[in-house]
Protein backbone atom coordinates (compact mmCIF):
# COMPACT_ATOMS: atom_id res chain seq x y z
CA UNK A 1 0.00 0.00 0.00
CA UNK A 2 1.44 3.42 -1.00
CA UNK A 3 1.80 5.52 2.23
CA UNK A 4 2.75 9.01 0.82
CA UNK A 5 3.25 10.41 -2.35
CA UNK A 6 6.45 12.54 -3.00
CA UNK A 7 7.46 15.64 -5.00
CA UNK A 8 9.93 18.26 -5.09
CA UNK A 9 12.94 16.88 -5.14
CA UNK A 10 15.85 16.83 -2.05
CA UNK A 11 13.97 17.37 0.82
CA UNK A 12 15.25 20.27 2.99
CA UNK A 13 16.65 20.35 6.65
CA UNK A 14 13.41 21.78 7.55
CA UNK A 15 9.30 20.59 7.40
CA UNK A 16 6.48 22.63 7.57
CA UNK A 17 3.47 20.75 8.63
CA UNK A 18 -0.53 21.80 7.89
CA UNK A 19 -2.55 22.32 11.20
CA UNK A 20 -4.28 19.13 10.93
CA UNK A 21 -1.13 17.52 11.91
CA UNK A 22 0.24 19.12 15.07
CA UNK A 23 0.81 16.22 16.90
CA UNK A 24 3.62 14.81 13.88
CA UNK A 25 5.14 18.14 14.48
CA UNK A 26 6.07 17.18 18.10
CA UNK A 27 6.24 13.72 17.10
CA UNK A 28 8.96 15.01 14.50
CA UNK A 29 11.00 17.16 16.80
CA UNK A 30 11.09 14.86 19.66
CA UNK A 31 13.28 12.98 17.04
CA UNK A 32 15.44 15.83 15.96
CA UNK A 33 13.61 17.25 12.65
CA UNK A 34 13.00 21.38 12.90
CA UNK A 35 9.44 20.99 12.19
CA UNK A 36 7.72 23.86 11.71
CA UNK A 37 3.87 24.47 12.93
CA UNK A 38 0.85 26.21 12.77
CA UNK A 39 -2.17 27.84 11.73
CA UNK A 40 -0.32 30.27 8.70
CA UNK A 41 -2.69 29.65 5.40
CA UNK A 42 -2.54 27.44 2.63
CA UNK A 43 -1.05 30.05 0.58
CA UNK A 44 1.61 30.94 2.94
CA UNK A 45 2.45 26.72 3.08
CA UNK A 46 2.68 26.72 -0.42
CA UNK A 47 5.63 28.87 -0.30
CA UNK A 48 7.36 27.40 2.70
CA UNK A 49 10.96 26.97 2.25
CA UNK A 50 10.65 23.75 3.69
CA UNK A 51 9.50 20.02 3.17
CA UNK A 52 5.19 20.63 3.24
CA UNK A 53 3.90 17.44 4.88
CA UNK A 54 0.27 17.47 4.42
CA UNK A 55 -2.72 15.42 3.96
CA UNK A 56 -4.22 18.19 1.50
CA UNK A 57 -4.72 17.23 -2.01
CA UNK A 58 -5.15 20.38 -2.91
CA UNK A 59 -2.27 22.15 -1.49
CA UNK A 60 -0.11 19.46 -2.34
CA UNK A 61 -0.97 19.68 -6.15
CA UNK A 62 -0.46 23.81 -5.80
CA UNK A 63 2.88 23.03 -3.60
CA UNK A 64 5.80 23.77 -6.15
CA UNK A 65 8.57 23.00 -3.72
CA UNK A 66 9.62 19.88 -1.42
CA UNK A 67 6.33 18.33 -0.29
CA UNK A 68 5.04 14.91 1.01
CA UNK A 69 1.12 14.21 0.32
CA UNK A 70 0.25 11.49 3.50
CA UNK A 71 -2.28 9.07 2.24
CA UNK A 72 -3.10 6.36 4.71
CA UNK A 73 -4.00 6.62 8.52
CA UNK A 74 -0.87 4.28 9.51
CA UNK A 75 1.05 7.03 11.44
CA UNK A 76 3.75 4.54 12.15
CA UNK A 77 4.47 4.38 8.35
CA UNK A 78 4.02 8.31 8.40
CA UNK A 79 6.79 8.86 10.94
CA UNK A 80 8.88 6.15 8.72
CA UNK A 81 8.73 8.02 6.01
CA UNK A 82 9.90 10.94 6.70
CA UNK A 83 12.81 9.66 8.50
CA UNK A 84 13.84 8.04 5.16
CA UNK A 85 12.79 11.04 3.24
CA UNK A 86 14.91 13.52 5.54
CA UNK A 87 17.77 11.43 6.36
CA UNK A 88 17.32 11.77 9.94
CA UNK A 89 19.04 9.86 12.40
CA UNK A 90 16.66 9.53 15.13
CA UNK A 91 16.90 11.30 18.43
CA UNK A 92 20.90 12.71 17.90
CA UNK A 93 19.73 16.26 18.46
CA UNK A 94 16.13 16.28 19.98
CA UNK A 95 14.41 19.04 19.77
CA UNK A 96 11.73 20.74 21.99
CA UNK A 97 8.08 19.51 21.08
CA UNK A 98 6.70 22.95 22.27
CA UNK A 99 8.62 25.14 20.68
CA UNK A 100 11.10 23.60 18.71
CA UNK A 101 14.41 25.01 19.72
CA UNK A 102 17.05 22.54 20.26
CA UNK A 103 17.59 20.80 23.82
CA UNK A 104 20.85 21.17 25.88
CA UNK A 105 21.44 18.22 28.24
CA UNK A 106 21.47 18.95 31.91
CA UNK A 107 22.79 16.95 34.89
CA UNK A 108 19.75 15.61 36.33
CA UNK A 109 19.97 16.98 39.44
CA UNK A 110 19.55 19.99 37.95
CA UNK A 111 16.66 18.64 36.51
CA UNK A 112 14.80 17.60 39.48
CA UNK A 113 16.07 20.83 41.48
CA UNK A 114 14.10 22.75 38.40
CA UNK A 115 10.71 20.53 38.45
CA UNK A 116 10.83 20.09 41.69
CA UNK A 117 10.65 16.38 42.26
CA UNK A 118 13.09 13.33 42.07
CA UNK A 119 13.83 12.82 38.44
CA UNK A 120 14.45 9.07 37.76
CA UNK A 121 16.70 8.75 35.07
CA UNK A 122 20.63 8.91 33.82
CA UNK A 123 19.47 11.62 30.81
CA UNK A 124 18.03 15.18 31.22
CA UNK A 125 17.74 17.84 28.89
CA UNK A 126 16.45 21.29 29.04
CA UNK A 127 14.92 23.61 26.76
CA UNK A 128 17.08 27.17 26.32
CA UNK A 129 13.70 28.82 24.94
CA UNK A 130 10.98 27.79 26.58
CA UNK A 131 12.59 26.38 29.96
CA UNK A 132 10.91 23.20 29.61
CA UNK A 133 12.79 19.85 31.25
CA UNK A 134 12.66 16.45 29.80
CA UNK A 135 14.33 12.74 30.48
CA UNK A 136 14.00 9.82 29.72
CA UNK A 137 10.90 8.52 31.24
CA UNK A 138 8.17 5.89 30.91
CA UNK A 139 6.81 8.29 28.21
CA UNK A 140 10.24 8.61 26.50
CA UNK A 141 10.38 4.88 26.16
CA UNK A 142 6.75 4.66 24.37
CA UNK A 143 8.04 6.94 22.04
CA UNK A 144 11.14 5.08 21.23
CA UNK A 145 8.87 2.00 21.07
CA UNK A 146 7.20 3.55 18.17
CA UNK A 147 10.09 5.45 16.79
CA UNK A 148 12.30 1.75 16.05
CA UNK A 149 8.55 0.31 14.93
CA UNK A 150 8.87 3.12 12.56
CA UNK A 151 12.61 2.21 11.64
CA UNK A 152 11.61 -1.63 10.54
CA UNK A 153 8.56 -0.52 8.97
CA UNK A 154 8.74 -0.56 5.15
CA UNK A 155 7.23 2.18 3.51
CA UNK A 156 6.26 2.83 -0.42
CA UNK A 157 6.03 6.92 -1.22
CA UNK A 158 7.03 7.11 -4.55
CA UNK A 159 8.27 10.51 -6.29
CA UNK A 160 5.54 11.92 -8.59
CA UNK A 161 5.54 15.00 -10.67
Amino acid sequence: MVTCLRKGGAAPSCVAVDAMLGWLARWLRIIGVDARYGDRPDDELAETPCLLVTRDRELFRRRRGPAVLLLTEDHVAWISALIRALGVEPFRRTRCPKCNAELVEIPCAEAERRVGHPVRSRRCWACPNCGSIYWEGSHWRGIKKVVDEALRKPVDCPETH
